[in-house]
């Protein structure tokens, strides 16, 4: 998945992943398929994802070895 998608490529996109869990026999993919329509429609809604907000993994706690 790109992020660097404006509202209509998330809308193509989001059809295209209908498309395909509409055309498929497999439980699991036709699930990943309509979880990807669900993930772009939410995009589009967004406006589309620019590089400007990228979203920084941080850790929440830094675990550390016990001090002897």
């Amino acid at each position: 998945m790109t992020h660097a998608l404006n509202a209509q490529e998330c809308l193509e996109r989001a059809r295209m992943h209908e498309q395909l869990a509409a055309t498929t026999a497999d439980a699991s993919a036709r699930m990943m398929h309509q979880a990807m329509a669900a993930e772009f429609r939410r995009r589009a809604a967004m406006g589309g994802m620019d590089m400007t907000r990228q979203v920084v993994n941080k850790p929440i706690i830094e675990l550390c070895p016990p001090v002897a």
